[in-house]
C-alpha cells in the first residue's frame, strides 16, 4: 500500500467508489430529483431513454439490406444507440459521475461512428487523401483519445462534444443547401 501517498491503492478504490455514488455528477438537469421514485433521481429522463433500447433492433432489421449492400457499419451505430440508452438511463437514474461519463462517451462514439460512415469526402483533411478507411481509423483513434482524456479529466468530454457539434451543424446546413 505504500508509495502512492497515504493509502495508495485504497485511495484509488475509494475515489472510484465515490464516482459511482448517486449525485456525484456536477451535472443536474432541469427535472426535479426523486420526485416520483425515491430510487430514481430523474424519473422522466431515465425512462425516456427506452426508445434508444427499443428502436435500434427494429432499425437493424429495417436496414438489413443497406448493411448488406452499402455498409455493415450502419449496424454499429444502432448498437451504439442502445449503449447510449442504457448509459443515459443509468446516469439519469443515479446522477453519478461515472453515469455521466458513460452517457457522454456513448454519444461521442455514436458521433465518431457516424462520421466514419457518412462524413462527406470533400471535407476530409488533405492527409487522408479521400480514403474512407483511413478517415475511419482517424475517427477511431480520436474517439479512443477523447475517451482517455475524459476519464482523466471528465470536463474534457463536454468540450469535445461541443467542439464536434457546432461544425457538424454547420456542415449539415451547408449540405442541405446544396
Amino acid at each position: 500500500m505504500g508509495g502512492m501517498g497515504g493509502g495508495g491503492l485504497l485511495d484509488i478504490y475509494s475515489m472510484a467508489w465515490e464516482h459511482l455514488r448517486p449525485g456525484s455528477s456536477p451535472v443536474d438537469w432541469c427535472e426535479g430529483n426523486y420526485l416520483i421514485s425515491s430510487n430514481i433521481a430523474e424519473f422522466v429522463n431515465t425512462f425516456s431513454n427506452f426508445l434508444f433500447i427499443l428502436l435500434p433492433p427494429v432499425l437493424i432489421m429495417l436496414f438489413k439490406e443497406y448493411g448488406r449492400f452499402v455498409t455493415p457499419g450502419i449496424h454499429v451505430i444502432w448498437v451504439l444507440l442502445i449503449v447510449v440508452g442504457l448509459s443515459s438511463m443509468y446516469f439519469h437514474a443515479t446522477l453519478s459521475l461515472i453515469g455521466q461519463l458513460l452517457d457522454e462517451l456513448a454519444i461521442l462514439w455514436v458521433f465518431m461512428a457516424a462520421f466514419s460512415l457518412f462524413y462527406p469526402k470533400r471535407y476530409y483533411p488533405k492527409f487522408v487523401k479521400n480514403d474512407r478507411k483511413t478517415f475511419s481509423w482517424l475517427m477511431l483513434l480520436s474517439a479512443i483519445a477523447a475517451t482517455g482524456l475524459s476519464w482523466w479529466k471528465p470536463i474534457v468530454n463536454a468540450f469535445v462534444l461541443m467542439f464536434m457539434s457546432v461544425p457538424t451543424m454547420l456542415m449539415l446546413y451547408t449540405e442541405l443547401q446544396r
